[in-house]
C-alpha cells in the first residue's frame, strides 16, 4: 500500500511538472504574441502616419448641396473622372464661356450621400486616436448644407455622430490588444469675438458662459470649460443636442435658421499602452462654422449686421492661418481672431487638418458659391484649369 500510494504522489507531481512545463509554455508564447502584436500595431501605426502624410496634413474637401433641379444648377461634379476631385462652375444668366473647373482632394456631388462623405474622412479619426490632434471643419455660405454635413438629421448622421462612433469602435479593437483610453467632451462656440461653453449651466442672465483663452507653455487653454467623462457613443449623443438647443442663430433671407456662431465640438483623447505605460493626448476637432454672407444678399441690420462683420472677419483670419500653416510661413496669425486662437492646439505640430467646403448648386447662389471657392484656393491652392479664371482675379 505505502510503495502504491509513493507511486500516486510520484505520478501526481510528474503530471504537476508537466502542467507547470506546459503553462510556461503557453505563458511564453503569449508573450511573445503580444509582442508581436504589439509591434504590428506600431507598424499599423507608421504606415498609416506615412499614409496620411502622403495624402497631405491639410485637404480641402468639397461637397455640393442637394435639392437643386437640373435646370437651377450652376455647379456639379464632371462624370467620368476617375478619381472625383474636380469641380465645374458654368456661367449663369446666358453668359458664355467656358464652364470653370477647380481641383480640390475630392469633390463630392450633389448625390452623395453621408455614408460617401464620412467614408474619405473616417481615417483621420484612427489618426486622433493614434495621437495626432485632428480638426475637421465645414465652411460654406449660410444655407450651404455646412450643418447637414457635421452634425446630419436624426435618421442620416453627419460626420460627427459618425466619427463618435468610430472612435469607440476602433478603441474597443485597440483595448483588446492592451491599451486603455479616457475620452471627455466639451462643446463652444464663437460668437462676436466670445468664447462660449454650451455645455455648461447659463447663468442668471441666460447666455452661454463666456470663457477666456490663456497660452500655458505654447498649449491653449480655455479657462473654466466644461469638460464630460464619457466611455460610449451613446453618452455623447444627447451632450451634442443640449449644446445645439443653445448655439446662437437667427432668420435670414438666405436661411431660416442661419448660425450666428462657429460651432466647436472638442474630444480630448488620452491613451496608454499597457499598464504604466507611457499616456499619449490627442484632440479631436469638429468645427460647423458660421455660414459666410454677404450682408446685401442676406438682408441683415443692426446687431445682425454685428454678427455678420464678426463672422466675415474670423473666416478670414482662419484662412489667413490655413494658408500660412499650407506654405510653411516662419509666423502663423493663430491670434488675430478668436476662433483660430481656441483652435491653435489642432492646427498645431503634426496636426492633421481637412476643410469641407459646401456649396449651393443654384445659379442664384453663384456669386457666393465663387466666393466660396476663392477662399477654398486660398486655405490650400486649389489648382484652378479655368480658361478665363475667376470673376474679379
Amino acid at each position: 500500500a505505502r510503495a502504491a500510494a509513493q507511486a500516486e504522489a510520484e505520478a501526481t507531481a510528474a503530471r504537476a511538472a508537466g502542467l507547470e512545463s506546459s503553462l510556461a509554455a503557453t505563458v511564453a508564447s503569449v508573450t511573445e504574441l503580444t509582442c508581436r502584436t504589439h509591434a504590428q500595431e506600431e507598424l499599423r501605426r507608421q504606415m498609416h502616419e506615412t499614409i496620411q502624410a502622403l495624402r497631405g496634413n491639410i485637404r480641402v474637401f468639397c461637397r455640393v448641396r442637394g435639392g437643386g433641379g437640373e435646370a437651377e444648377c450652376a455647379v456639379s461634379v464632371p462624370a467620368g473622372q476617375v478619381e472625383d476631385t474636380v469641380l465645374e462652375v458654368r456661367p449663369v444668366d446666358g453668359a458664355r464661356g467656358v464652364p470653370q473647373r477647380f481641383q480640390f482632394d475630392h469633390a463630392f456631388g450633389a448625390a452623395a450621400s453621408q455614408e460617401d462623405v464620412f467614408l474619405e474622412v473616417s481615417q483621420l479619426t484612427q489618426s486622433a486616436l493614434d495621437g495626432h490632434n485632428v480638426a475637421i471643419f465645414a465652411y460654406g455660405q449660410t444655407g450651404s448644407g455646412k450643418t447637414f454635413t457635421m452634425e446630419g438629421p436624426g435618421g442620416d448622421p453627419g460626420v460627427t455622430p459618425r466619427a463618435v462612433e468610430r472612435l469607440f469602435a476602433h478603441a474597443a479593437e485597440l483595448s483588446a490588444l492592451g491599451s486603455s483610453f479616457e475620452f471627455e467632451v466639451s462643446c463652444l462656440e464663437v460668437y462676436n469675438e466670445e468664447v462660449r461653453d454650451l455645455l455648461a449651466p447659463p447663468p442668471k442672465g441666460g447666455e452661454p458662459a463666456k470663457l477666456k483663452l490663456q497660452d500655458l507653455a505654447g498649449v491653449v487653454c480655455v479657462q473654466g470649460l466644461k469638460s464630460t467623462r464619457v466611455a460610449a457613443a451613446e453618452e455623447v449623443a444627447p451632450l451634442l443636442a443640449a449644446a445645439q438647443r443653445v448655439r446662437s442663430t437667427a432668420s435670414t433671407k438666405m436661411n431660416d435658421r442661419s448660425s450666428r456662431s462657429h460651432y466647436v465640438f472638442r474630444m480630448r483623447i488620452r491613451r496608454r499602452e499597457g499598464e504604466g505605460g507611457e499616456c499619449q493626448e490627442s484632440e479631436l476637432y469638429l468645427v460647423d462654422l458660421a455660414g459666410s454672407e454677404r450682408v446685401k444678399e442676406s438682408g441683415v441690420s443692426g446687431e445682425q449686421m454685428v454678427e455678420a462683420r464678426a463672422i466675415n472677419k474670423s473666416l478670414s483670419s482662419l484662412g489667413d492661418v490655413v494658408a500660412a500653416l499650407a506654405s510653411g510661413a516662419k509666423h502663423v496669425p493663430f491670434r488675430n481672431s478668436k476662433l483660430t486662437h481656441l483652435m491653435q492646439n489642432a492646427l498645431s505640430g503634426s496636426s492633421k487638418t481637412l476643410m469641407f467646403v459646401n456649396i449651393s448648386p443654384l445659379a442664384k447662389h453663384y456669386n457666393e458659391s465663387v466666393s466660396s471657392l476663392r477662399f477654398a484656393q486660398k486655405v490650400n491652392g486649389c489648382l484652378s484649369s479655368n480658361k478665363r479664371g475667376l470673376p474679379g482675379k
